[in-house]
């Protein structure tokens, strides 16, 4: 491995993953991209995520492994793998996803035809058993050929407005030699939303963003997903982050992307509280919701949303 040219390092933030690691490592292995290596992380899991790594290993040198010594959750996990990677582009791959055999081929020589820095595909929501589940994640959109996302589009779709199809969601494969001429790292502050912010600072320091509208991730739905629900404080880490990157940018943002932030942040807000107002609800803390509602009144329409398709999901059961 390393006297020949690595092309692409697939990173594995695994927590907790002895369960699901083994199949996803191996739709890494199966991408027929040439030369590639697997890069594992153990984020510090009590279980036996680092014995299964050393299993995959044992019957393929190309995967790797790293451990943890305390959890940080999948930004310092993927961080970490960046720091140790061979591979000319680095792909993220979640420890309970795959990836359909021909997807990295695809985006790769794509990206290398238009000089993009970061290409993204579109998700395939399947359920733990790899069965489909419905359309794909940007079907609604119609999407029919590659397109060039500047900043402003991005920020269009990382809105958080209800129904939205976030483009936060997809994972993106992106070019070492620009993450590393730029420092580019995910945020260890964030334990959701951390691909936007890795994606946004892409844009903002001048990298090339494509979307290609295959469908070759398999995105894997579970209850209880870190995606599936606003823990709070993840959404005032978040909050703050957005923030810290308009400071940063603030002489190059456009105003358009100036407004975009804004509204992002206000959707945010009302998420937030919307969820602090379900769960003291739920607590029988009804004057604390009230208050909640009261001090932030637009949250009140979000949260009858997701009361609304929290039913709905448990009729559809």
């Amino acid at each position: 491995m390393t006297s020949r040219r690595v092309k692409a390092t697939i990173i594995v933030a695994a927590w907790r993953a002895e369960d699901t690691l083994s199949r996803s490592v191996r739709s890494a292995l199966a991408q027929d991209i040439g030369s590639l290596e697997v890069i594992v992380v153990d984020d510090a899991s009590p279980d036996g995520t680092s014995r299964a790594t050393r299993e995959l290993m044992a019957v393929d040198p190309r995967v790797r492994l790293l451990t943890l010594d305390r959890n940080g959750g999948p930004s310092a996990a993927r961080n970490a793998a960046i720091e140790a990677a061979r591979g000319e582009w680095l792909a993220v791959l979640d420890s309970d996803d795959q990836m359909q055999p021909e997807r990295l081929l695809r985006m790769i020589t794509f990206a290398e035809s238009v000089g993009a820095d970061c290409v993204y595909d579109d998700l395939q929501p399947v359920d733990p058993e790899g069965r489909p589940l419905g359309s794909s994640h940007l079907a609604a959109l119609a999407i029919n050929s590659p397109q060039k996302w500047p900043i402003e589009r991005f920020l269009t779709g990382c809105r958080a407005l209800p129904g939205q199809a976030a483009l936060g969601y997809l994972k993106p494969v992106l070019r070492r030699s620009f993450v590393m001429q730029n420092g580019l790292r995910y945020d260890t502050n964030l334990r959701n939303g951390e691909d936007f912010h890795l994606i946004a600072e892409l844009l903002a320091v001048g990298g090339e963003l494509w979307f290609l509208p295959t469908p070759g991730y398999l995105y894997t739905h579970r209850d209880g997903s870190i995606s599936r629900r606003l823990n709070p404080d993840h959404a005032r880490a978040l909050l703050h982050a957005d923030k810290a990157f308009c400071a940063r940018h603030v002489d190059t943002l456009s105003a358009e992307a100036r407004r975009l932030m804004r509204q992002r942040d206000r959707n945010f807000a009302d998420l937030a509280a919307a969820e602090i107002a379900i769960r003291a609800i739920k607590s029988g803390k009804l004057l604390r919701a009230t208050g909640t509602l009261l001090r932030r009144p637009s949250a009140a329409i979000r949260m009858f949303r997701q009361i609304r398709g929290g039913l709905a999901r448990r009729r559809a059961v």
